[in-house]
Protein backbone atom coordinates (compact mmCIF):
# COMPACT_ATOMS: atom_id res chain seq x y z
CA UNK A 1 0.00 0.00 0.00
CA UNK A 2 1.24 3.42 -1.13
CA UNK A 3 2.11 6.14 1.66
CA UNK A 4 -0.35 8.13 0.22
CA UNK A 5 -3.24 6.01 -0.43
CA UNK A 6 -2.48 4.59 3.81
CA UNK A 7 -3.27 8.34 4.77
CA UNK A 8 -6.46 8.78 2.86
CA UNK A 9 -7.34 5.10 4.10
CA UNK A 10 -6.42 6.73 7.78
CA UNK A 11 -8.18 10.00 7.20
CA UNK A 12 -11.43 7.97 6.00
CA UNK A 13 -11.95 5.84 8.86
CA UNK A 14 -10.11 7.38 11.79
CA UNK A 15 -8.34 10.54 11.65
CA UNK A 16 -10.97 12.64 9.92
CA UNK A 17 -14.04 9.52 9.25
CA UNK A 18 -16.37 10.91 6.28
CA UNK A 19 -18.09 9.13 3.08
CA UNK A 20 -19.99 5.81 3.19
CA UNK A 21 -17.58 3.84 5.04
CA UNK A 22 -16.75 6.79 7.74
CA UNK A 23 -20.48 6.80 8.47
CA UNK A 24 -20.92 3.22 8.45
CA UNK A 25 -17.87 2.72 10.82
CA UNK A 26 -18.69 5.76 13.27
CA UNK A 27 -23.22 5.93 13.18
CA UNK A 28 -23.33 4.01 16.48
CA UNK A 29 -20.13 4.28 17.53
CA UNK A 30 -16.87 1.82 17.66
CA UNK A 31 -17.23 -0.69 20.31
CA UNK A 32 -13.60 -0.34 20.84
CA UNK A 33 -14.30 2.90 21.83
CA UNK A 34 -16.42 1.86 25.13
CA UNK A 35 -13.48 1.40 27.34
CA UNK A 36 -12.51 5.05 27.18
CA UNK A 37 -16.13 6.57 27.45
CA UNK A 38 -16.91 4.18 30.74
CA UNK A 39 -12.95 5.63 31.71
CA UNK A 40 -13.49 9.31 30.92
CA UNK A 41 -17.68 9.12 32.93
CA UNK A 42 -16.52 7.49 35.75
CA UNK A 43 -13.35 10.53 36.56
CA UNK A 44 -15.48 13.19 35.34
CA UNK A 45 -18.22 11.94 38.26
CA UNK A 46 -21.01 14.05 38.81
CA UNK A 47 -21.58 16.02 36.35
CA UNK A 48 -24.61 18.64 37.87
CA UNK A 49 -23.68 22.13 36.76
CA UNK A 50 -21.25 21.31 34.81
CA UNK A 51 -20.65 22.85 31.04
CA UNK A 52 -18.72 20.33 29.13
CA UNK A 53 -16.33 20.36 25.99
CA UNK A 54 -15.61 17.51 23.83
CA UNK A 55 -13.11 18.00 20.96
CA UNK A 56 -13.25 15.44 18.56
CA UNK A 57 -16.73 14.74 19.30
CA UNK A 58 -16.94 12.22 16.44
CA UNK A 59 -21.11 10.63 16.44
CA UNK A 60 -21.70 12.41 19.49
CA UNK A 61 -22.16 9.20 21.80
CA UNK A 62 -19.90 10.03 24.31
CA UNK A 63 -21.78 13.77 23.98
CA UNK A 64 -25.31 12.18 24.68
CA UNK A 65 -24.11 10.37 27.75
CA UNK A 66 -22.71 13.53 29.30
CA UNK A 67 -26.09 15.28 28.86
CA UNK A 68 -27.85 11.99 30.07
CA UNK A 69 -25.96 12.03 32.87
CA UNK A 70 -26.81 15.47 34.25
CA UNK A 71 -24.57 18.14 32.58
CA UNK A 72 -26.06 21.49 32.52
CA UNK A 73 -24.90 22.23 28.98
CA UNK A 74 -22.19 20.55 26.28
CA UNK A 75 -20.16 21.16 22.97
CA UNK A 76 -19.21 19.38 20.48
CA UNK A 77 -16.20 20.27 17.93
CA UNK A 78 -15.19 17.98 15.20
CA UNK A 79 -13.38 18.41 12.04
CA UNK A 80 -15.37 16.01 9.85
CA UNK A 81 -18.84 17.53 8.74
CA UNK A 82 -19.88 13.89 8.18
CA UNK A 83 -19.19 12.85 11.79
CA UNK A 84 -20.99 16.07 13.20
CA UNK A 85 -24.32 15.72 10.71
CA UNK A 86 -24.18 12.03 12.82
CA UNK A 87 -23.74 13.91 15.97
CA UNK A 88 -26.30 16.21 15.02
CA UNK A 89 -28.79 13.09 14.43
CA UNK A 90 -27.99 11.37 17.56
CA UNK A 91 -28.60 14.83 19.55
CA UNK A 92 -31.48 16.27 18.02
CA UNK A 93 -33.38 16.63 20.80
CA UNK A 94 -30.22 18.74 22.90
CA UNK A 95 -29.36 20.41 20.09
CA UNK A 96 -33.35 21.94 20.16
CA UNK A 97 -33.29 22.23 23.76
CA UNK A 98 -30.53 24.69 23.52
CA UNK A 99 -28.28 22.12 25.94
CA UNK A 100 -26.06 20.77 23.23
CA UNK A 101 -23.97 23.42 20.29
CA UNK A 102 -21.95 21.75 17.91
CA UNK A 103 -19.08 23.52 15.79
CA UNK A 104 -16.87 22.22 12.49
CA UNK A 105 -13.16 23.48 13.25
CA UNK A 106 -9.69 22.69 14.49
CA UNK A 107 -8.93 21.86 17.78
CA UNK A 108 -5.76 24.22 17.84
CA UNK A 109 -8.33 27.03 17.88
CA UNK A 110 -11.07 26.34 19.77
CA UNK A 111 -14.08 28.73 18.30
CA UNK A 112 -15.74 29.14 22.02
CA UNK A 113 -14.56 32.40 24.03
CA UNK A 114 -12.41 31.93 27.04
CA UNK A 115 -13.44 29.90 30.21
CA UNK A 116 -16.73 29.11 28.65
CA UNK A 117 -16.22 25.21 30.33
CA UNK A 118 -16.28 23.80 33.61
CA UNK A 119 -15.02 20.31 32.02
CA UNK A 120 -13.18 19.42 29.19
CA UNK A 121 -12.93 15.76 27.13
CA UNK A 122 -11.33 14.19 24.49
CA UNK A 123 -11.81 10.22 23.56
CA UNK A 124 -9.17 8.18 21.32
CA UNK A 125 -8.49 11.25 19.33
CA UNK A 126 -5.37 12.90 21.03
CA UNK A 127 -3.06 10.25 18.98
CA UNK A 128 -4.46 12.64 15.76
CA UNK A 129 -2.84 15.54 17.71
CA UNK A 130 0.02 16.92 15.73
CA UNK A 131 0.99 19.69 17.52
CA UNK A 132 -0.33 18.83 21.64
CA UNK A 133 1.02 21.80 23.19
CA UNK A 134 -1.32 23.99 21.00
CA UNK A 135 -3.99 22.32 21.90
CA UNK A 136 -3.79 21.73 25.71
CA UNK A 137 -3.04 25.57 26.09
CA UNK A 138 -6.15 26.36 24.01
CA UNK A 139 -8.24 23.59 26.21
CA UNK A 140 -6.68 25.44 29.14
CA UNK A 141 -8.37 29.11 27.66
CA UNK A 142 -11.68 27.91 27.26
CA UNK A 143 -11.95 26.04 30.93
CA UNK A 144 -13.19 28.22 33.51
CA UNK A 145 -10.89 28.05 37.26
CA UNK A 146 -11.40 24.71 38.80
CA UNK A 147 -12.08 23.50 35.54
CA UNK A 148 -11.24 19.68 34.75
CA UNK A 149 -9.63 17.90 31.83
CA UNK A 150 -9.70 14.06 31.03
CA UNK A 151 -8.10 12.93 28.13
CA UNK A 152 -8.40 9.21 26.99
CA UNK A 153 -5.80 8.27 24.55
CA UNK A 154 -3.30 5.18 23.68
CA UNK A 155 0.34 5.36 26.18
CA UNK A 156 3.27 5.03 23.86
CA UNK A 157 5.20 3.70 23.01
CA UNK A 158 3.30 1.30 20.60
CA UNK A 159 3.18 -2.54 21.06
CA UNK A 160 4.52 -4.58 18.63
CA UNK A 161 2.60 -5.96 15.97
CA UNK A 162 0.25 -8.92 17.16
CA UNK A 163 -3.49 -10.38 16.65
CA UNK A 164 -4.52 -7.92 18.97
CA UNK A 165 -3.28 -4.88 17.71
CA UNK A 166 -2.89 -5.96 13.42
CA UNK A 167 -4.67 -3.26 12.83
CA UNK A 168 -2.01 -0.73 13.51
CA UNK A 169 0.61 -1.75 10.98
CA UNK A 170 -0.10 -0.44 8.44
CA UNK A 171 -1.40 2.42 7.86
CA UNK A 172 -2.66 3.41 11.31
CA UNK A 173 0.58 2.98 13.35
CA UNK A 174 3.00 5.85 11.38
CA UNK A 175 0.00 8.11 11.89
CA UNK A 176 -0.61 7.52 15.66
CA UNK A 177 1.15 10.41 18.01
CA UNK A 178 1.36 8.85 21.09
CA UNK A 179 3.04 9.64 24.08
CA UNK A 180 4.26 8.12 27.80
CA UNK A 181 3.11 8.58 30.86
CA UNK A 182 5.76 10.85 31.22
CA UNK A 183 5.76 12.60 28.39
CA UNK A 184 2.05 13.41 28.80
CA UNK A 185 1.89 14.54 32.27
CA UNK A 186 5.26 16.68 31.19
CA UNK A 187 2.88 18.34 28.38
CA UNK A 188 -0.27 18.64 30.72
CA UNK A 189 2.49 20.21 33.68
CA UNK A 190 3.94 23.08 30.21
CA UNK A 191 0.24 24.02 29.56
CA UNK A 192 0.25 24.94 32.96
CA UNK A 193 -2.46 22.23 34.33
CA UNK A 194 -2.03 21.01 38.41
CA UNK A 195 -3.46 17.82 39.87
CA UNK A 196 -1.99 16.23 36.67
CA UNK A 197 -2.39 12.36 37.22
CA UNK A 198 -1.62 9.90 33.65
CA UNK A 199 -1.91 6.18 33.97
CA UNK A 200 -1.84 3.38 31.59
CA UNK A 201 -3.86 0.50 31.81
CA UNK A 202 -1.09 -1.97 30.83
CA UNK A 203 -2.48 -3.76 28.42
CA UNK A 204 -1.37 -5.28 25.04
CA UNK A 205 -2.82 -1.58 23.29
CA UNK A 206 -2.33 1.04 26.82
CA UNK A 207 -5.38 2.95 27.59
CA UNK A 208 -4.02 6.32 29.03
CA UNK A 209 -5.94 7.93 31.16
CA UNK A 210 -4.95 11.54 31.75
CA UNK A 211 -6.55 14.03 34.21
CA UNK A 212 -5.51 17.65 35.37
CA UNK A 213 -7.28 21.19 36.78
CA UNK A 214 -6.98 24.17 35.70
CA UNK A 215 -5.99 26.38 39.36
CA UNK A 216 -8.64 28.31 40.55
CA UNK A 217 -5.94 31.01 40.73
CA UNK A 218 -5.04 31.18 37.18
CA UNK A 219 -4.51 34.42 35.80
CA UNK A 220 -6.96 35.08 32.77
CA UNK A 221 -5.86 34.36 29.72
CA UNK A 222 -6.96 35.85 25.94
Amino acid sequence: MSAGLGQRLVDGLARRPGGVLGRLAYRNGPKAHEPSFKAIRDALGPLEDERVLEIGCGPGVLLERVLDGGATSAAGLDHSPDMLALCMARNREAIAEERLQLKLGDTATIPWPTESFTAAISANMFFFIYDPAAVLAELHRVLAPGGRLVIATISGPLPRASLRNWWLYPPMGPSLNVHTDEEMHALLTDARFTGVDVTSDGGALALQLAHATKTATARRSG
